[in-house]
């Protein structure tokens, strides 16, 4: 035990001789020159010229080479790439090339007249940059762009008149690095604006969406609810659309966002035919597609979208779908979840509600079964006022409320569309100052009941829902609370 004592003692001194050793020969070791851990910037304009002024921008790196050309002179004056002319490019990034080309600023100076200029990338540039301006001296001006530092903050650069080496942000010519079919835009749809201050369209409604798919055999049709310009009218739903195919019923706007807002701003995640030929329709499932689907911009715009087939990366997983937008001549990839179109159908996005009649609105409301035909009349357009008559007799209008939400919601879980003769086991008719409802229960195969709305076969739902509907008929007319459950 002593022996182990000591030992410890003996290493604790030895390790704080060494400290002290460490400590002596730093203070009277000589000062080393510091390593600059911070480059110290000494930004410098080298050139500032008028962007409206730049004629041509000829840029080549390791993609290829292309030119941005002016169009025009003054505020006409648009850039663009002539092997491009009938595509669509991004004003953005465009805007950025010109603007960029036209001013310089060095973050630091590195060194004059360097011996080696491999050192920087700049005798094998990662691009080379000729902007050429239509002033009175005819300017031109290269750049010579190299190596990011070794920080990649920044990138090494010189001009080809100054055999000065500089660094500049790597802000201020990264753009310059991107192929040339970064200038293509990828957004296929954007809303147009006012054209004057007494322009009172409204560019970004959507007044029609037509959606034809070969798993569903019917025009899913979505529509602008036009009940919503009538302020004297209240509907029970707040989305500004309803389906009108294959069934008419409204949206459940919380479900439905995507599908009826999702085309403004709607960008590709890459290009993958520039110019398409029919060939290429035909091997990239566009001649018969997954989905296409058809906007009516309100202002008089439609765009007709085609899905293909799906795009496999290079490993071989799914990363999207080949589309085309009629009238552009490109056939883009974009994010499968991106194209909501493609897998929704009716039921996934309408409200829980058969018709969206406001209870406030009704004149009448009728239901006929087999041995009973109850009438309903209505007085007052608010919770204070409401009264509810059955058969010219006063009755619970809370209770009515209950039994008339049990109805809307009717379970029309399946879309069905066949034709019966058969005699339904209940009728309801909703009557408003905008028209009339009718809701009918017919009994079907497998314990099912088809809803038939307005005269045409819709929906199918459990008979035993239609069966608790009767009995709920018989609570209401006892004065008893209707059962939900079903």
């Amino acid at each position: 035990m002593k022996k182990n004592i000591k030992l410890i003692i003996i290493c604790a001194v030895v390790v704080l001789l060494l400290a002290g050793v460490l400590v002596f020969l730093k203070l009277t070791a000589p000062e080393a020159e510091e390593e600059d851990t911070k480059e110290e910037v000494t930004s410098q304009l080298l050139y500032d010229k008028d962007p409206a002024a730049l004629a041509n921008l000829t840029i080549t790196n390791e993609h290829g080479t292309y030119e941005v050309t002016r169009f025009g002179e003054g505020e006409e004056a648009v850039w663009g790439v002539i092997e491009y002319a009938n595509l669509p490019v991004d004003g953005n990034v465009i805007k950025n090339l010109v603007e960029k080309a036209s001013t310089m600023t060095s973050q630091r100076v590195v060194v004059e007249d360097p011996e080696d200029i491999s050192i920087y990338g700049l005798d094998t540039p990662s691009a080379e940059v000729t902007a050429e301006f239509s002033d009175s001296a005819g300017t031109v001006r290269k750049l010579i762009i190299g190596n990011p530092t070794p920080d990649e903050r920044q990138r090494y650069f010189m001009l080809d008149d100054d055999k000065t080496v500089y660094t500049a942000s790597n802000s201020a010519v990264n753009c310059f690095l991107n192929d040339k079919h970064d200038v293509i835009a990828r957004v296929i749809y954007t809303a147009k604006q006012p054209k004057s201050e007494n322009d009172t369209t409204n560019y970004t409604r959507i007044n029609k969406i037509t959606i034809k798919r070969p798993d569903i055999d019917y025009d899913f049709v979505i529509e602008y609810d036009f009940r919503q310009d009538n302020p004297d009218l209240m509907t029970g739903n707040s989305s500004q659309y309803v389906v009108t195919s294959p069934v008419y019923r409204d949206l459940n706007p919380d479900k439905a966002s995507d599908v009826t807002t999702s085309i403004f701003g709607l960008a590709a995640k890459d290009l993958a035919v520039l110019n398409p030929e029919e060939n290429d329709f035909e091997v990239l499932g566009l001649n018969d597609p997954a989905a296409r689907i058809t906007f009516e911009i309100n202002g008089g715009d439609v765009i007709d979208i085609a899905v293909g087939n799906e795009y496999h990366d290079e490993d071989g997983k799914k990363a999207g779908r080949f589309v085309h937008v009629d009238g552009i001549d490109i056939i883009y990839i974009f994010a499968e979840e991106s194209l909501p179109w493609l897998t929704k159908t009716p039921l996934d996005i309408v409200t829980t509600m058969i018709t969206s009649n406001y209870v406030y609105d009704l004149d009448t409301f009728n239901i006929e079964t087999a041995d009973k035909d109850m009438k309903f009349t209505f007085e007052g357009n608010d919770a204070k006022t409401f009264a509810v008559k059955l058969n010219g007799s006063d009755v619970d209008a809370d209770k009515f409320k209950t039994l008339y939400q049990f109805i809307l919601k009717a379970p029309s879980d399946t879309l069905y569309f066949e034709e019966t003769d058969a005699e339904p086991t209940a009728t309801v008719t909703i009557k408003t100052g905008l028209g009339q409802d009718v809701i009918e229960f017919i009994p079907s195969d497998g314990r099912k009941s088809i809803i038939r709305l307005n005269g045409k076969s819709s929906y199918k739902c459990a008979t035993a829902y239609v069966d608790r509907l009767i009995k709920n008929l018989e609570l209401y007319e006892n004065g008893q609370d209707i059962i939900s459950d079903w």
